[in-house]
């Protein structure tokens, strides 16, 4: 955890920004209103996003530096979220407390079942990441990080998919817990 704090830190020192993604635009409103998780929300534009919707949003990730640019962010956009420097593993998921969790490019295998407990019923996942396919575009990605085809489906398959697209080396997938 420390050396994906430090490498995450550096860049995120220096000057590397999460985006919007359109992804969440396309999707959110398939959530119930109420409280949202971001999973490594990077600098926050996505948790930031959420609560000028109205959601009640809680968001970690592991560089405290992404942390307080996202915090800063917050507060000039005038919105409240409980931004916190944690580690997924380290991250308390809870039970049946969220209606929509949001995973972009992030892959960390321990946390698909703290997802599926945390969901509320009629809670919405987006999560959407880089595959095996991500091999081709940057051959130094470390393969652990990347999803095989049909893993979040077969990950989450006990719940109503919404959408799902592999395209590239980019899998997307939205679904609903029952």
């Amino acid at each position: 955890m420390i050396d994906d704090r430090l490498r995450w830190n550096r860049r995120y020192l220096e000057g590397r920004e999460s985006a919007l993604h359109a992804t969440l635009t396309r999707f959110y409103h398939l959530a119930p209103y109420g409280r949202a998780l971001d999973i490594a929300c990077g600098t926050g534009e996505t948790s930031i996003y959420l609560a000028k919707k109205g959601f009640s949003v809680e968001a970690f990730d592991v560089s405290d530096v992404a942390i307080r640019k996202a915090r800063l962010k917050a507060k000039r956009e005038g919105v409240s979220v409980k931004f916190k420097p944690l580690d997924a593993d380290r991250f308390s998921f809870g039970v049946s407390r969220y209606n929509l969790i949001l995973n972009f490019y992030f892959l960390n295998r321990n946390t698909f079942p703290k997802i599926k407990r945390s969901l509320k019923s009629g809670g919405v996942l987006i999560f959407e990441t880089y595959n095996e396919d991500h091999s081709s575009v940057n051959p130094s990605f470390n393969p652990s990080y990347l999803l095989r085809k049909g893993e979040l489906i077969e990950e989450f398959g006990d719940m109503e998919i919404l959408y799902y697209c592999e395209v590239s080396n980019i899998t997307t997938l939205v679904a609903r817990k029952p």
